[in-house]
């Protein structure tokens, strides 16, 4: 199953926020918003469930309007037409598929319930960050997915029960900080990558912001 999210006339999410890989439950939300006085949006994001694992996928196409938009289009594609390896063939495969568009800066997170690690690589300016015992960066790779890149980085950390995990496009300033939900009321996925958009997105640029959390399972306890 593939959640695909655009970004036309606004924002749009991602719907069901629930999956569930074997035994183990994620909440997972997501929210894009092209830049001011753009109907349509260049920043794309989905997830999927492939091998028993939890793909998040986030991709900026260069510039905005509707040849920024193919060109996120087309690398999901490429990343979802070719069998599951490893990061670095993923995204040379896709590199080679997509030089007739514009290219992407793009990140893949993978998710692997059973290790309970998170898995990521990217290229350009995508940010992703790791809301755990304590907050973690991940590194992107210099280069444009479509027109070449080098020094490819895999980063794999711990992704526990109650950890967060938040992709975002340059549209959203690079630090930000992740709102306290409202007194009473935890967070939701699509709603905490709602108030990120709302609070830290930049309207002189395409937005979005795919937010997934580790839910505790059975016999887990849940940090958050």
């Amino acid at each position: 199953m593939l959640n695909e999210l655009g970004g036309l006339d606004g924002y749009h999410a991602t719907d069901p926020e629930e999956w569930r890989i074997g035994h183990h439950p994620f909440a997972v939300g997501a929210v894009a918003r092209p830049i001011l006085d753009e109907d349509v949006c260049g920043d794309v994001c989905a997830c999927w469930e492939q091998g028993q694992k939890l793909y998040l996928f986030l991709a900026d196409g260069l510039g905005h309007g509707e040849f920024a938009r193919a060109a996120a289009l087309a690398a999901l594609a490429s990343v979802k037409n070719h069998p599951p390896d490893t990061l670095p063939t993923v995204f040379a495969h896709c590199d080679r598929d997509i030089q007739h568009t514009r290219g992407v800066a793009m990140g893949i997170a993978v998710i692997d319930p059973v290790a309970r690690t998170a898995t990521f690589c990217g290229v350009g300016n995508i940010r992703i960050v790791l809301l755990g015992q304590r907050p973690r960066h991940f590194s992107c790779s210099y280069g444009i997915v479509g027109a070449g890149f080098k020094n490819l980085l895999v980063e794999t950390l711990p992704f526990a029960p109650g950890d967060l995990l938040i992709l975002s496009s340059d549209g959203i300033i690079e630090h930000f900080i992740a709102p306290d939900p409202p007194p009473g009321e935890p967070w939701s996925a699509r709603g905490l990558a709602e108030a990120i958009l709302a609070e830290w997105g930049i309207t002189s640029d395409d937005a979005s912001v795919l937010v997934c959390q580790a839910l505790a399972g059975e016999g887990d306890d849940e940090r958050r």
